[in-house]
């Protein structure tokens, strides 16, 4: 009886949110929007495995979760379904004659801040010269430079996709050289950080060129989680061998030779393809922060998620009660390792900071910064598909994520605003080439540490 009623809630939960989703505008994206395509990828699929499978196990952390047992999670992850849906039909999208005020020079400025963020990032953690990435990362964020770095490569990573899919939407390029695009920036981020989060944000930018192409669309989401299924398996055994003996084609080659017999070896299990492509552990680590938070050893945090994006620039001598990361928190709380992050989607924060009235404090934070990005430039439609993306990352990052997003974006529009004035207009192509001969210099500099 209790399984009927959780699958019942769930399934109309789903079909609110495909409905929300199948009455999306490509071409007026914004960041509730995000959300609900976030909450669909890294919420809804992996739970439908688990209430069909009945469990869900992290083993690297010792947690499992229980979906008919730990009912509280559970009920938390359902509710969710009603809340970002209620929401959208709240607030207003941009209107559809409302004139579109982007400035059509923003795709060349991301993607210029994409690959010199990135770049600057790589050549920082040394990763150049050899060594373990996770090490490497470690030993980075020990130069104060490197922090600010790795906000604006994080950021620009997940805004270039955004800025493609505007490209195509406002008929600038078509879909196959934005997929084309989109796979080489994926490609470079790949193998310039070893992390998989481009990959998701092409399949979803697949997945919205084609939304009006429902055959097109199966397949070609098809192909590319199965693809993404695959590298995804023997990507963690890869980058934790491909630097180790420096930075070279041979190293990469032997180190993916290795992963491919290891992958073979290893027995695939459910929880494993799901974590690979979904991050499903993510709701198992959710499991655990309601089942712990709120006692005497951990209080809630009351109204710290609000607080982490606008002091995340601030340095800890200034303010030494400032809020800490949150994924860092779990990570040393669940792992007892200070440099692990660990993700548990949008909810495990808004429950960590309010416990049951979380609906009413996440719900106030994602408009809070839904209005942030209207304010930034309210009728710029590839500024609202910007704050769409970042929508779509707040599922994998904690609170500060979408601070240092909308502070880089804003600091975008400021700066291409000044370009195109009449004064600084005729040294607007000086400025970008000048910005972009730096890209090289950093990358060398980065090599003769």
């Amino acid at each position: 009886m209790l399984a009927t009623l959780v699958w019942i809630i769930f399934v109309a939960g789903t079909l609110l949110n495909l409905n929300a989703l199948w009455r999306v505008d490509v071409r007026r994206l914004d960041l509730l929007d995000g959300i609900l395509l976030g909450q669909a990828y890294y919420v809804i699929v992996p739970l439908a495995a688990f209430l069909i499978a009945g469990q869900s196990e992290a083993p690297d952390l010792l947690l499992v979760y229980r979906p008919y047992q730990d009912l509280a999670t559970t009920f938390m992850l359902l509710s969710g379904l009603y809340l970002f849906p209620l929401l959208r039909l709240i607030v207003p999208r941009i209107h559809p004659a409302s004139r579109d005020t982007s400035d059509p020079a923003m795709f060349g400025w991301v993607v210029l801040l994409f690959l010199g963020s990135g770049l600057a990032a790589f050549s920082l953690s040394g990763l150049g010269t050899g060594g373990h990435w996770q090490g490497n990362l470690e030993d980075a964020f020990r130069n104060p430079a490197f922090l600010p770095v790795k906000y604006a490569a994080n950021v620009a990573r997940n805004a270039v996709f955004a800025v493609l899919l505007y490209r195509v939407t406002s008929g600038r390029t078509s879909a196959w050289r934005a997929v084309l695009w989109g796979g080489a920036f994926a490609v470079i981020d790949l193998m310039t950080t070893f992390n998989r989060i481009t990959a998701v944000y092409l399949v979803l930018l697949i997945v919205l060129l084609l939304k009006h192409r429902p055959v097109s669309l199966a397949l070609a989401a098809s192909a590319s989680l199965a693809a993404f299924s695959s590298l995804s398996a023997l990507w963690p055994a890869f980058r934790g061998l491909a630097t180790v003996r420096g930075y070279s084609l041979a190293s990469f080659a032997e180190a993916w030779d290795i992963a491919q017999r290891a992958g073979s070896a290893a027995p695939r299990t459910l929880d494993g393809s799901l974590n690979s492509v979904f991050e499903s552990s993510n709701i198992v680590v959710l499991n655990w922060i309601v089942t712990n938070y709120g006692d005497t050893d951990r209080p809630f945090l009351a109204f710290a998620m609000f607080a982490r994006p606008l002091t995340l620039l601030v340095p800890g001598a200034v303010w030494p009660s400032r809020p800490e990361n949150f994924g860092l928190s779990l990570g040393e709380q669940i792992a007892h390792l200070p440099s692990l992050a660990l993700n548990s989607t949008l909810y495990g924060e808004s429950y960590a900071n309010f416990g049951w009235f979380w609906p009413l404090g996440l719900g106030a934070f994602v408009l809070l910064w839904h209005a942030a990005y209207r304010l930034i430039a309210p009728h710029a439609r590839v500024v609202q598909m910007m704050g769409a993306f970042a929508g779509i990352a707040m599922w994998r990052f904690d609170a500060s994520f979408i601070g240092s997003a909308a502070l880089l974006t804003g600091a975008l529009v400021f700066g291409t605003w000044i370009v195109r004035t009449s004064h600084f207009k005729p040294y607007g192509r000086f400025y970008f080439y000048s910005f972009a001969s730096l890209i090289p210099v950093v990358f060398l500099v980065g090599q003769l540490r």
